[in-house]
């Protein structure tokens, strides 16, 4: 579809090694209005953990939850991140799959995972930081889940905001309003 195709082509520039030629002008801004722009920034990681089919839908789901806000966190339940994953999900699917568990720290380097050698590297781009509020983890959960775990595609786990993300007529009528 035109919006998935927008998603993958967006994508290609949020990691900053994109330089749009004056040929891409006219793409940038047609796909440029069809993702609000709190989640531009995390289309790599939807690109690279989600199947193509799944990508318009994982991407509504992660701005219905947190308005794209890599930190958010909602005390009620521990709902935490772009996905709002809770702690005993994410150590469910983290056991699973051999990733990090809820809490734990990890090294990111340019915002991505790093665990090569410190000696060398440019500490101004090292960050630690709780895994459950890394963009990259997070979404990559949420593949994990969504994808793998029940041996087909369903996004029941995010049924409590279904009713923003389900019909993508009105979750684009609702960030456009919200302006985010």
């Amino acid at each position: 579809s035109m919006i998935t195709s927008c998603l993958i082509f967006l994508a290609s520039f949020s990691n900053g090694d994109g330089i749009p030629s004056i040929n891409n002008i006219n793409q940038i801004r047609t796909c440029i209005d069809k993702v609000p722009y709190s989640m531009v920034v995390h289309l790599p990681h939807y690109v690279e953990h989600f199947d193509k089919e799944n990508l318009y839908t994982a991407v509504r789901i992660g701005w219905c939850e947190s308005r794209g806000k890599g930190n958010a966190y909602r005390s009620e339940d521990d709902d935490s991140g772009v996905m709002q994953f809770i702690p005993s999900t994410w150590n469910w699917i983290a056991e699973k799959n051999d990733l990090p568990a809820w809490d734990e720290w990890v090294i990111l380097h340019h915002g991505q995972p790093y665990e090569g050698p410190l000696l060398g590297v440019d500490e101004r781009f090292l960050q630690a930081k709780k895994v459950q509020y890394v963009p990259y983890y997070n979404i990559k959960m949420a593949s994990h889940l969504a994808e793998d775990t029940y041996s087909k595609v369903t996004f029941k786990d995010w049924n409590s905001s279904k009713w923003c993300w389900g019909n993508p007529s009105y979750y684009e009528k609702r960030w456009r309003d919200e302006g985010f």
